[in-house]
């Protein structure tokens, strides 16, 4: 079962504290003591007066400057950051707008934009912006941090772990971007990689309870489970109300394979937060290996209950039903898994093979199809096409799968033996 790992900083973080730290590098002035006499002045004045968080000042600085200067590309930025600070992002955007028509390689004033408009949900655009502000200044960290954060957001991977890759690099003390990172590595498949960066982030920030959370999963999935124990706990003394690092604790316990320890941590949150639909489903996983059938069934029902969503859920409840010969029940449960996930190439196999069972050969040779799609180097599906196939008389089509059947094991095989001579040296 995915776990939730991260939050993405574009969408939990106030549109002042995004852009503060980039004014602040514009500021320099403490004050002035008497009203200063061109455009560049004011801007100078309202950008210490916003440093000190005085936005009703800041912007009566500004709108001076651009009373001496109605076509002051930078103070139209800074009154559309003053907008979006005070929480008005449609005139913010008219700001910025009308910086970018002034001057169109202000890439601060793409960078604002591309970030209110990705607060008031408007992906494409924002991305474009975003997009926009790196290429008028590559070597700014932070822009490269949220167009990376952004991507990530939007499932591009590849294009996520590129920024961020540049921007830990630009701005390699942020613990922030190296937690990201990880982020971005471990959804793009590089598990090593994201405990790399997650283990740069705990260290940059001992007290940031999300980056120790998601080192925690990533040890889990690197089968590191005591280690990541250890980081659970640690969350849990951060912030001791964490309850789904107490699930995580009993999902690291499943893992080792303690699954008394996993039901009984299961048990223990359940006892107090019995809404926790991950929860119900991971006991409903301990009880399944344990061969505790009926109670198994009763959980992951019960997670289903909360969140009908769960395709995981569908999937293993699915499993139970094959165990105890209820195909029916097996391939309802299943056509839901990949209806709501439909990349779930194990779930489509388990179709194809409930399918089977229950004669339906033209369903099954089609959820087969799919699952060799999804799953190329699994030999199981194709083994079970070729005895569809025999089966509908189509004996060459059968071969050809076996065939290919045989292939994909062969390479696993051969991976197997690469690993294990690995090891041995």
């Amino acid at each position: 079962m995915p776990r939730k790992i991260g939050i993405c900083p574009t969408k939990n973080v106030s549109f002042l504290l995004v852009l503060c730290a980039a004014l602040l590098l514009q500021c320099g002035a403490n004050g002035f003591e008497k009203a200063p006499d061109s455009a560049a002045a004011w801007i100078k004045k309202g950008q210490a007066l916003m440093a000190q968080n005085d936005a009703a000042a800041a912007l009566s600085a500004f709108q001076s400057a651009l009373a001496l200067d109605p076509k002051s590309a930078e103070a139209e930025d800074d009154i559309g950051f003053i907008m979006a600070a005070t929480n008005q992002p449609a005139e913010a955007i008219s700001h910025f707008e009308r910086a970018i028509s002034m001057d169109a390689a202000l890439h601060s004033a793409h960078y604002h934009l591309g970030v209110i408009c990705w607060m008031s949900k408007q992906p494409e655009r924002a991305i474009a912006e975003l997009e926009t502000a790196v290429r008028l200044q590559p070597g700014n960290g932070e822009y490269r941090y949220r167009l990376g954060a952004a991507y990530n957001d939007l499932n591009r991977l590849p294009e996520s772990v590129r920024e961020l890759a540049q921007a830990v690099k630009l701005l390699p003390d942020n613990g922030d971007i190296w937690n990201q990172f990880g982020l971005a590595r471990q959804r793009n498949g590089d598990i090593a990689g994201s405990v790399e960066a997650y283990r740069r982030a705990v260290e940059l920030q001992p007290t940031n309870a999300d980056a120790h959370n998601n080192l925690g999963l990533a040890l889990v999935s690197t089968r590191e489970p005591d280690a990541a124990i250890e980081q659970f706990k640690r969350v849990i003394e951060l912030a001791p109300d964490n309850t789904m690092a107490q699930v995580n604790i009993g999902f690291a316990y499943l893992q080792r394979a303690d699954l008394d320890k996993a039901i009984a941590q299961f048990k223990a949150v359940l006892a107090g937060h019995p809404e926790l639909a991950i929860a119900h489903y991971d006991l409903g996983v301990a009880l399944k290996q344990q061969d505790r059938l009926d109670e198994a069934r009763k959980e992951l029902a019960r997670a289903l209950e909360l969140d009908p969503d769960m395709a995981d859920a569908h999937y293993t409840l699915g499993i139970i039903e094959w165990q105890s010969g209820e195909f029916d029940s097996t391939v309802e449960d299943m056509r839901a898994a990949v209806r709501l996930r439909p990349d779930y190439g194990q779930a489509y196999f388990m179709l194809g093979t409930a399918l089977k069972q229950k004669g339906d050969l033209d369903g099954a040779v089609e959820a087969l199809r799919q699952a060799i799609r999804l799953s190329p180097e699994d030999p199981g599906p194709y083994n079970t096409l070729g005895q569809v196939l025999r089966k509908k008389g189509d004996e060459q089509a059968s071969k050809e799968a076996f065939e290919q059947g045989a292939r994909a094991k062969a390479r696993i095989d051969e991976q197997s033996s690469n690993l294990l001579h690995k090891n041995k040296q």
